[in-house]
């Protein structure tokens, strides 16, 4: 425990898995739906806000050799999504997350399997 607080030790295969998790769970959010749709549903909405804010910390706890792997357009944005989530949900844009939820976490969710695939390489160290 560190200052109050739990701390674990996680491989960062782990991290990954709960990246391409809420990849996963944001597709099927918005999947069969507009983005009138999307954002009416308050619950789903809600939902994919959280997975974003999930992907964006899991982006933050891989090691910088894995994160490389990325293309470089999915190493930062993530995280600084989730930090704008985070702290400055007021501002959020429903169609920048719709974009976002509906664009860019496919093509992230497709990298990240990739490389979840190569995870077991003794090359790349957590």
């Amino acid at each position: 425990m560190w200052r109050g607080i739990w701390c674990v030790s996680r491989s960062w295969l782990l991290y990954l898995d709960d990246l391409i998790g809420s990849a996963e769970k944001i597709g099927r959010l918005t999947s069969g739906r507009t983005v009138e749709q999307f954002v009416a549903d308050e619950a789903a909405f809600d939902a994919a806000l959280f997975n974003l804010q999930v992907i964006g910390e899991a982006i933050k706890r891989l090691p910088a050799d894995v994160l490389a792997l990325l293309p470089a357009a999915d190493r930062s944005g993530p995280a600084r999504l989730r930090d704008l989530i985070a702290h400055h949900y007021f501002a959020l844009d429903p169609e920048i997350t719709w974009d976002v939820a509906t664009r860019h976490v496919p093509a992230l969710l497709k990298h990240a399997s990739a490389l979840r695939g190569e995870g077991e390489q003794p090359d790349v160290q957590p």
